[in-house]
């Protein structure tokens, strides 16, 4: 998949995320529309799911200018206020293959600076081993 995509991809979950079609009777403008509806996505989860990408076929350097770019478009103001609050990772699926789902692999697309981590730390949260 291009960067184009994965990009585009990255936009069509922000807009998810964010819209929140009125309450039906409210008209736009009103003091109840700039409180804003209840998001779509909160009608099938709990909370909105993580944005994992996994990426194949690239190598080295595909894969970490495919990071680069997300990691870039993740800064645009929208995807940005999304991803204070969703986790985001990209990690490559030979290391997957390797390391397990659990290892370090993901590298967050909310932190250029951050190094690749276990998908819990994408959110800070590690999973209930039970």
């Amino acid at each position: 998949m291009s960067a184009e995509r994965l990009s585009s991809k990255l936009n069509a979950y922000a807009r998810y995320w964010s819209t929140a079609p009125l309450p039906a009777g409210v008209r736009h403008g009103t003091t109840e529309a700039q409180q804003g509806g209840v998001p779509i996505w909160e009608r099938r989860y709990i909370r909105f799911p993580r944005l994992l990408f996994v990426l194949t076929g690239t190598g080295d350097t595909g894969f970490f200018n495919r990071v680069d770019q997300l990691q870039h478009h993740a800064r645009d103001r929208h995807v940005a206020k999304m991803l204070r609050t969703v986790p985001a990772g990209v990690a490559r699926l030979e290391d997957l293959e390797n390391n397990s789902y659990e290892g370090e692999v993901w590298w967050p697309l909310s932190d250029p600076d951050a190094n690749a981590m276990p998908w819990w730390n994408l959110s800070g949260t590690k999973p209930d081993r039970r």
